[in-house]
């Protein structure tokens, strides 16, 4: 068993070794042993007389072209099997952090990082983990790092950050290195540096070299400068598979990394077939959306590993410079991938939080001892994120006023309506003319208002975008997209129609109501509903106090639920209603003078006495509360979702909702099927309670 050991780690070390003489980490030292200067924390064995020296199995130093005047200094760590990868990696994987985590301290004290930084002239320098977890046993293209669950590292860990090399990544990494010297063989190539916010004022930087820096061996975009004679090829061998809107974020990327050094731009995305003519269709429609047709004119898209299928043998070379002037500077309209400094101001808002910045890091096989955010920033603006990264990134950006927010009327119709029958009477208009507004800081992106039919579930909806600026803020958010929505639903097969106004920003929510407007005029010109007909809105001064508690009450019962299912009241907002007097005997007397408005946070805050004893509700006045839901069914999985119900005293106190999170399998579900889920249920239930309330005052 020893003997197959030692036989599988120095094969590991064989492979490990080849590999980093092809990243050009050449002159790399093996096999180091340094004393250990704390023999009895770093006793992992239990020997008798505690460590004794630490092993390094690979150690390269370097000057970084991503980090001004900063030396490294590269600690390797090569774990390998002949067996499979374990089935649950955490305790293995602590095991591996806390062996190189004890060698990076000591080496810190040791002589040998002495030696190393001898002859350098530098003003900072940072020792680096870098652990190869390899696997002979499991597909050559498994990544245990998916397979991680959070491991929690010791506290007593002492390092900067460790970076981990799985199977899935060193074989990227090789075969993105080997297309291209299997593919351009009469060229020199070089790895591409790119600008960070830590080299971006060296004058001396270089733009490319032999060595790729450690921070790449963690991107999945690969950057290759390519040349021969006076032709200059930037090529990027991109992880994952091909989709179209990766693709043109991957081409605004490439536009911007090419900086007028460039005479031609190679893509390749993993088993993408680009000879099929399907496939060429839609790149050319992706390269239509791009004013610069010299850039899109020597831009190529290609496939790799596809075997015989790759029938174009011939490089595709231009002597002619690409034109460096980019467009979309100011907003992000899909062709937007940030690097560098532009990233770097994306990671710096405080909409995303810090537990976002380590998973991003962690799921990229990145782990720092302290993930503060001004360790993580500098780390991930010196690589390249995927566009699947930088959309989740976007989306934990996004703000309040980026939410949907759901309000929805009801429209007594003559007779019975179809969607089809309403198609007919609906023309198209502009909204460009019809907004009035002269003083509006946004434009509209598309103004032509078409209503679209989906029969089967007999909906007509209108879309619109519109674009806002702000000068005050970072160019991540000095303008906005803004979507809005109008639905039209007739599948209650009933005299009447729902209208769905879907906002994000306050000006969707009034352009919507143009629209509304609008619409109701057209209907009236048909005859589909009389002169003087009104929409049935969901008021808050339509009702008591009492009756609004019981309304946004109700969405809490499990009996009105059918896919979801009721878990507890995360926040109320509430305050004594001034119109209102409170007898002096009330247990909330003493909320009178002291409290205006009260916001209650918590769990299971429906059980406190304010809410559950139904006579204090008349006393009380509330304007919205947010509550969490689970959900395990076919159709969404299993997840939860937090929704604000709520009132809205911008506009008129008129009732809207709100889905503020939900978490599920992105891998396997649909956002949009579930988001249909939701509120199909929210729906039934704030139909009929509405209607349960006014039918009483009614009678």
């Amino acid at each position: 068993m020893g003997e197959k050991s030692k036989s599988s780690g120095e094969l590991g070390e064989k492979y490990v070794s080849d590999f980093l003489n092809l990243i050009g980490w050449t002159n790399h030292q093996k096999n180091l042993s340094i004393e250990c200067f704390k023999p009895e924390k770093h006793n992992i064995n239990n020997a008798k007389k505690g460590k004794i020296s630490h092993g390094i199995d690979n150690l390269y130093t370097y000057i970084s072209p991503m980090n001004t005047s900063t030396l490294i200094h590269s600690i390797v760590s090569v774990k390998h099997t002949q067996n499979k990868y374990p089935s649950s990696p955490n305790s293995k994987f602590k095991e591996h952090i806390k062996d190189l985590a004890y060698t990076i301290e000591c080496y810190a004290e040791s002589e040998q990082v002495v030696i190393n930084r001898d002859n350098y002239q530098v003003e900072n320098e940072e020792i680096i983990g870098l652990l190869f977890w390899l696997s002979s046993g499991s597909d050559k293209s498994y990544s245990i790092i998916n397979d991680l669950k959070n491991p929690i590292l010791s506290d007593d860990l002492q390092f900067n950050r460790i970076h981990i090399i799985d199977n899935d990544r060193i074989e990227y990494i090789h075969n993105s290195i080997e297309l291209i010297k299997t593919k351009y063989k009469d060229y020199d190539y070089s790895f591409y540096y790119f600008e960070t916010p830590t080299n971006i004022t060296d004058a001396k930087k270089k733009s490319s070299g032999k060595i790729l820096p450690i921070e790449m061996l963690n991107s999945d975009i690969q950057v290759f400068k390519l040349e021969k004679d006076k032709e200059v090829i930037l090529t990027l061998v991109i992880k994952n598979e091909f989709h179209i809107d990766s693709l043109k974020r991957i081409l605004g990327l490439a536009q911007r990394l090419s900086n007028n050094l460039a005479s031609s731009i190679h893509i390749y995305f993993k088993n993408f077939e680009h000879e099929v003519q399907e496939n060429k269709n839609i790149i050319n429609q992706v390269k239509q959306q791009f004013k610069d047709k010299s850039f899109i004119k020597h831009t190529y898209i290609f496939g790799d590993n596809i075997g015989f299928k790759d029938i174009e043998k011939e490089i595709k070379v231009s002597y002619e410079k690409i034109n460096d002037t980019l467009e979309d500077k100011e907003y992000d309209s899909g062709s937007m991938l940030p690097f560098g400094e532009h990233l770097r101001s994306l990671l710096s808002s405080s909409l995303i939080s810090k537990a976002q910045l380590n998973n991003l890091l962690k799921n990229k096989g990145i782990y720092l001892n302290n993930p503060s955010k001004e360790n993580m920033i500098p780390v991930l603006s010196s690589l390249l994120l995927t566009s699947q990264e930088f959309e989740i990134l976007k989306e934990h950006q996004k703000n309040k006023e980026d939410k949907e927010k759901r309000q929805e009327a009801r429209i007594k119709t003559i007779n019975k309506q179809t969607a089809q029958d309403l198609k007919k009477h609906l023309k198209s208009f502009n909204l460009a003319k019809l907004d009035k507004n002269k003083f509006r800081n946004y434009e509209y992106i598309n103004p032509n208002i078409n209503f679209v039919l989906d029969k089967e579930k007999q909906l007509l909806t209108a879309k619109y975008k519109i674009k806002r600026k702000q000068n005050n803020k970072s160019w991540h958010e000095q303008i906005d997209i803004f979507e809005g929505k109008v639905i039209i639903d007739c599948s209650k097969n009933d005299l009447e129609i729902i209208t769905k106004n879907i906002s994000t920003a306050k000006e969707t929510l009034n352009i919507n109501r143009l629209i509304l407007n609008q619409l109701k005029e057209q209907l009236k010109e048909a005859k589909i509903i009389s002169k003087t007909a009104q929409e049935e809105k969901i008021l808050m001064n339509d009702m008591t106090n009492e009756e609004i508690l019981q309304f946004l009450l109700s969405f809490t019962n499990n009996k009105n639920l059918e896919n979801l299912e009721f878990n507890d009241i995360i926040s109320i907002d509430i305050e004594i209603d001034e119109k209102v007097t409170l007898p002096n005997d009330s247990q909330i007397k003493w909320m009178e003078e002291k409290i205006n408005k009260l916001k209650l946070d918590g769990k299971k805050i429906e059980d406190i006495d304010i809410l559950t004893k139904s006579e204090n509700h008349k006393y009380l006045k509330c304007w919205g509360l947010v509550a969490s839901f689970s959900f395990n069914n076919v159709t969404a999985g299993e997840g939860n979702v937090k929704i604000d119900f709520r009132f809205n005293p911008n506009n008129k106190n008129e009732f809207f909702i709100q889905i503020n999170k939900i978490e599920y399998d992105k891998k396997v579900y649909s956002y949009q099927a579930i988001e249909d889920m939701i509120f199909a249920d929210i729906d039934n239930i704030k139909f009929a309670k509405h209607k349960e309330i006014m039918e009483k005052k009614d009678v």
